[in-house]
This record gives C-alpha cells, sequence and structure tokens, in this order.
C-alpha cells in the first residue's frame, strides 16, 4: 500500500443548490493492455447494463443466474426473482453511500457503483489469463484521479461523493457556503480482479462469456491526502 502527496487546489464559486453528483462523472478514459481482448468484450457491457439498471442483461451476463434454482424453477420466475435480488444490492449500495460505507461482495454491481466504472474512472485492463478451457481472470487498474478535477461548475449545496480508504469508505463532501477547507484521505488507485466464465445458453440466455466475481486484489491500492479549498 503505498501514499502519495497532498494534493491542494481553489474551488471557484459554483452555480446550482440542492445537487448530488459523483466525480467519477467527470474524468472518463479507458484502456487496455495485451491479450484483453475477451475481458472487454465482457466487462464493457456489464459496466453499461449495471449503470443503466438493465436487470435482464445482468441476468445474462452474471454467471449462474439463468440457472439458479434459488431464484425458481422456470426462466419467468428466475428473472422475477433475479431482479428482486438485483436491487437489494443497488439499495444496499446508496444505503452504504449515504453512510460512509459500502459492503463490497463478488457480484460486481456495488464494485461498478462504487467505483464509477463505466460512468467515469479511468481503468486499464492490465492482464489477462486463461484459469482452464471454460475461465479468464482479468486484471483491471483503476484510477481515481480527484485531483485532476474542475469542480469550479459546482455550488453551494452540491454534496458529491469521494471513494476514501479502506476500499469500501466514501466520504460526502458538501459545497459549503461561505469559505471553507476540507482534506480527506481518497483512493489514487487500486486492482480488481475478474473472473470471467463461459457459460452455455440456458434461461433464454446466449451463449458465452459472463462475470463470476470481481474482488480487489489484496492490499493492492494506494491513497492520496487531498484537500479542497472552497
Amino acid at each position: 500500500m503505498r501514499h502519495a502527496r497532498t494534493h491542494r487546489w481553489r474551488v471557484p464559486g459554483l452555480r446550482s443548490a440542492g445537487t448530488v453528483v459523483g466525480l467519477g462523472l467527470l474524468l472518463s478514459s479507458l484502456s487496455c493492455g495485451p491479450g484483453t481482448g475477451v475481458g472487454h468484450r465482457v466487462i464493457a457491457p456489464f459496466l453499461a447494463d449495471v449503470q443503466s439498471r438493465n436487470l435482464d442483461g445482468l441476468y445474462c451476463r452474471m454467471t449462474g443466474a439463468s440457472e439458479s434454482e434459488d431464484l425458481g424453477t422456470d426462466e419467468a420466475t428466475r428473472r422475477a426473482g433475479f431482479a428482486v435480488w438485483a436491487r437489494t444490492l443497488y439499495d444496499a449500495y446508496e444505503q452504504g453511500r449515504d453512510e460512509g460505507w459500502v459492503e463490497l461482495d463478488e457480484h460486481g454491481i456495488t464494485a461498478v457503483k462504487l467505483f464509477a466504472l463505466g460512468k467515469g474512472t479511468f481503468f486499464e485492463l492490465s492482464e489477462a489469463r486463461q484459469v482452464g478451457k471454460d475461465t479468464f481472470r482479468v486484471r483491471m487498474e483503476l484510477r481515481f484521479g480527484y485531483a485532476a478535477i474542475d469542480l469550479s461548475r459546482f455550488s453551494p449545496g452540491t454534496t458529491f461523493y469521494v471513494c476514501g480508504v479502506p476500499p469500501g469508505r466514501v466520504h460526502p463532501i458538501r459545497k459549503p457556503v461561505g469559505r471553507a477547507e476540507e482534506s480527506v484521505e481518497v483512493l489514487d488507485r487500486l486492482a480488481l480482479e475478474w473472473t470471467l466464465v463461459r457459460k452455455p445458453a440456458a434461461g433464454g440466455c446466449p451463449e458465452g462469456w459472463t462475470v463470476a466475481s470481481v474482488v480487489p486484489v489484496e492490499q493492492d491500492w494506494s491513497s492520496r491526502q487531498v484537500t479542497w479549498v472552497f
């Protein structure tokens, strides 16, 4: 675990009150390393489905959902059960975000929402390796870039969220009415490991690669202290 330098910058006056935003929305890029073609083809639509709450898409993109008897004994019942289950993950993310701590699980929905994947956070698929015939493991490197974001568009009363440490911590930053200074330790870099599994056609879903798990690589993150001067 590494800690980087402190960064300070001044935020000009803002123009719209009562807004809640995620800073990841303001910084966006994607890069892929060698041998990560499968990862990109599977992960990119998964991110889009999570952010758009496309539960039908996620039903087919998450390993085992279309075959899970825990969700029901027929396709229609399984799809309905999956939708209920997925909504609980979205609700848990939003509750945790507002309370300052999001409990990460391996399913991927909370990680995608928390780290603003597909909605702005820069990431690179830096490594992909095949594990057996039908399994890939893909390493994703995230860089949060909070220090590079221009906050001048925000007005007093705006609340934005930044990822703190350890991963899962959330800091709500509210733009004050008067002059103020706020300093927090934020994530600067984080590695995630994606496990992708090829599944046969089932439950109305075509054959293809699916997302089995998304987990932070243990202790593979760095942070920095950031000070906002309003």
